[in-house]
């Protein structure tokens, strides 16, 4: 069974949310055993009918499902934020959630990490919850990493070997997040886009970066940009 097993799904990115349907039959097609369904957008709640759409498709197919929203624009509002998600994973009935926060929270003169993490947990106190930001804490260090690590989420790096390959390599990703969080709960995240002049990494090298962590399962960013090469490439993982 492949160690790469799940795939970020958005709404907001194209004119027409993608149809739930077709995107759960894909990723079952290629092995995945989750989708995440973009919910939030800072302390925004998306559309909710599309969100359970995507709810009924991965439950047809015995699909897990989560939500996931980035936080922190046009500026950080951690108790409207944490509301926000809390809403929409009552909304999706969903299995987990991701919180997506980066440069504007590591930005913050205030404590926000942690006044997010205290919200949330106040609304969700045992909920399955994951912290997806840079790949490297290292090199992000005005971020509070403690804080979401403290706060029982799990870690999802973002290791974007394709925008940075002499560094973002899942490997290190890894290894430097074990730092704070707990290495086997750990779910790297693959980079299967295009953005700012990088391209998609060779299939050869991501099917590679994967085997060079075999300790740990995967996700994919995202739907609509990866292909059905890396798809089927990364099921034999």
């Amino acid at each position: 069974m492949s160690r790469v097993t799940g795939l970020w799904v958005y709404q907001t990115l194209t004119t027409t949310p993608p149809d739930p349907d077709a995107v759960a039959a894909r990723a079952q097609d290629h092995g995945l055993r989750w989708l995440s369904a973009q919910a939030i957008r800072g302390d925004e709640l998306l559309d909710c009918d599309w969100i359970r759409a995507m709810r009924q498709a991965t439950r047809e197919r015995n699909m897990r499902l989560g939500v996931h929203g980035y936080i922190g624009k046009p500026a950080p509002q951690p108790g409207a934020e944490a509301d926000a998600m809390a809403r929409a994973v009552d909304i999706a009935e969903a299995d987990f959630a991701i919180v997506n926060a980066e440069i504007e929270y590591e930005r913050s003169a205030n404590p926000d990490s942690q006044a997010f993490v205290d919200a949330y947990r106040r609304l969700q106190p045992d909920f399955l919850s994951y912290f997806s930001s840079f790949g490297r804490p290292s090199l992000h260090a005005g971020l509070d990493w403690a804080a979401w690590a403290e706060g029982a989420f799990r870690g999802m790096p973002q290791a974007y070997e394709n925008l940075n390959a002499a560094q973002l390599k899942p490997a290190q990703c890894v290894a430097d997040w074990a730092r704070f969080f707990e290495t086997k709960a750990l779910r790297p995240t693959l980079g299967c886009f295009s953005e700012g002049g990088h391209g998609h990494l060779p299939v050869a090298r991501l099917v590679a970066s994967v085997r060079e962590v075999p300790t740990v399962s995967f996700n994919i960013f995202r739907h609509g940009t990866v292909t059905n090469a890396e798809l089927t490439a990364l099921a034999g993982t």
